[in-house]
């Protein structure tokens, strides 16, 4: 898609969610009447919380800075996005999922920014277990990642306007939409063979495999082996049979997707274990399967298309996972994760989708960099042998 397409459509989706952002709360509050006792209901699409994310406080900065960084980083990748769609307008499936990828990983920054500017924070980065007791504290959790699932939609709309206008004459002369523009243009080659392209797959899972294969923070279970015969008695298994990860995987546990762990705790059942499992395999085959089509694409455009690509399907992958896995965890083999459920002042799917949208933003950069790495190399070794192949062709017909 040309410049001045991407510009207009990503500056007007900058436009119109910085006007929800910043206005939307104190246009409900002075409609309510005020007051300072006054309690605004959630409201609430498909279950997403429509303005929680909404500016409350611009007094302090953890009022409004975690909302500018989601506007601001959101904006720069979604034109970055529609700059790599095709020349003629048309939607795609791949680049509204980029598109979706791009808003949900500038909800996790935006996310993570938020402890980092707030004074009662003792730490950076919080801890699995301080993220629990903020979201407890605060009633909701996941409020960036619940407005980008839905606020992302919005650019939809203008975009398909745009590519049903472009033969329109003043569309055609002002963004260049014509058939004409971009009828010469093929679509790039794809990576030559499809060993290439299931190595490529391989070394982006490693990171993720590693983790995977070190635990994550611990994923409480109620399900628990018992230390009396009686089933009506539930033991916290830290009362009795202590886990404590160590002390780095403790540090990182805010950032580390909790069931994504290969091997089960000493106290967990293996029912709950195996729906752990099937969350963590989840992840990975999304992922692979998510890497395998971005790696299709990725000959003849640039390496940092090919890298953010990946961290976008990281960040995707995370969030499927997110999706079995607060519908597995209500089921009678495994129990909610701590402070989420109906005991628990947190939903099950926002909790299990901040985890995996802070998860996919802090490391889906090393998924990207295996797969360029990768796609390096394999390029340096074609780049070696093919003058000793022409010379052997030479040989040949001489």
């Amino acid at each position: 898609m040309n410049r001045l397409m991407s510009l207009l459509l990503a500056a007007g989706y900058a436009m119109g969610q910085t006007v929800f952002l910043f206005a939307c709360h104190q246009v409900r509050v002075r409609a309510a009447g005020g007051g300072p006792g006054l309690v605004l209901r959630d409201v609430r699409l498909f279950g997403l919380d429509l303005d929680g994310f909404s500016v409350r406080d611009t007094g302090q900065a953890q009022g409004w800075v975690p909302q500018l960084v989601f506007l601001v980083l959101c904006s720069g990748l979604m034109y970055a996005v529609l700059r790599s769609a095709r020349p003629d307008a048309r939607p795609q499936l791949r680049t509204v999922l980029a598109l979706l990828g791009a808003a949900l990983l500038a909800a996790g920054v935006a996310e993570l920014a938020g402890p980092a500017l707030d004074p009662r924070s003792p730490l950076v980065l919080p801890t699995s277990g301080q993220w629990v007791g903020r979201a407890q504290v605060d009633g909701a959790t996941a409020l960036p990642e619940q407005y980008a699932l839905w606020s992302c939609w919005l650019l939809m709309p203008s975009w398909a306007a745009a590519w049903l206008l472009r033969r329109w004459a003043p569309v055609r002369m002002l963004l260049g939409t014509a058939d004409d523009a971009a009828g010469g243009e093929e679509s790039p080659a794809a990576v030559c063979t499809v060993r290439r392209r299931r190595d490529v797959v391989c070394a982006g899972l490693i990171p993720m495999v590693l983790l995977a294969v070190a635990g994550g923070a611990v994923l409480r279970h109620t399900n628990v082996r018992h230390l009396d015969q009686s089933a009506s008695i539930t033991f916290d298994p830290e009362l009795w049979l202590p886990y404590h990860p160590p002390a780095l995987v403790e540090r990182w546990s805010g950032v580390l997707y909790p069931a994504l762990r290969m091997r089960p705790l000493d106290t967990e059942e293996t029912a709950g274990w195996l729906a752990t499992l099937v969350v963590c395999l989840v992840f990975l085959a999304v992922l692979a399967a998510a890497l395998y089509a971005v790696v299709r694409w990725a000959a003849g455009r640039h390496p940092v298309r090919l890298f953010m690509n990946c961290w976008y399907a990281t960040v995707l992958a995370a969030v499927a996972a997110a999706v079995v896995e607060s519908g597995l965890l209500q089921g009678p083999w495994a129990a909610p994760r701590e402070g989420a459920g109906p005991m628990g002042l947190v939903h099950p799917f926002e909790a299990a989708l901040g985890d995996a949208v802070r998860f996919g933003a802090v490391w889906g950069w090393a998924t990207g960099a295996c797969c360029l790495g990768a796609v390096w190399l394999m390029t340096r070794r074609e780049a070696r042998t093919r003058p000793k192949v022409q010379e052997e062709q030479l040989s040949h017909a001489e």
